[in-house]
């Protein structure tokens, strides 16, 4: 019985369509907050604190890399800000904003790459070489 339902998750992702942004975050189990193509450090990552859901932001701040010629401190400001919103509703705001602020700063020095690949779209990512990663 085990093993059927093994075999019926493995099929059901899959499917095509099943592991898309769109429908993994609308059934609401998606973690957009991570680093894309590491789904461990996806898993990893907070999607939210006591009360305060991340997703959202996370999901905005992709988007906005995508715009073209768009600064990347312009999205990572408003991607903190929108985080320090969320934080209004948690349990506890003070350690919401302090887990916010530690995934600002993770943008900070890591996002730089995942930038310069969304605003030059092609079929191989734009550096593959290391990068440094400061401001």
């Amino acid at each position: 019985m085990k093993f059927k339902l093994v075999i019926l998750f493995v099929a059901v992702w899959l499917m095509p369509g099943a592991g898309g942004p769109i429908s993994v975050y609308a059934q609401g189990w998606g973690y957009p907050c991570g680093p894309d193509g590491a789904p461990l450090l996806q898993m990893l990552t907070p999607q939210g604190f006591m009360g305060a859901d991340f997703r959202g932001s996370c999901w905005q701040h992709d988007r906005c890399y995508e715009i073209p010629g768009i600064s990347r401190r312009y999205c990572d400001l408003q991607f903190r800000q929108e985080l320090h919103r969320r934080c209004d509703h948690s349990a506890f705001p003070l350690g919401c904003r302090m887990v916010s602020n530690f995934m600002y700063l993770q943008v900070r020095l890591y996002g730089r790459r995942p930038y310069l690949n969304s605003q030059y779209q092609s079929a191989w990512p734009v550096y593959a070489a290391p990068v440094y990663y400061g401001y």
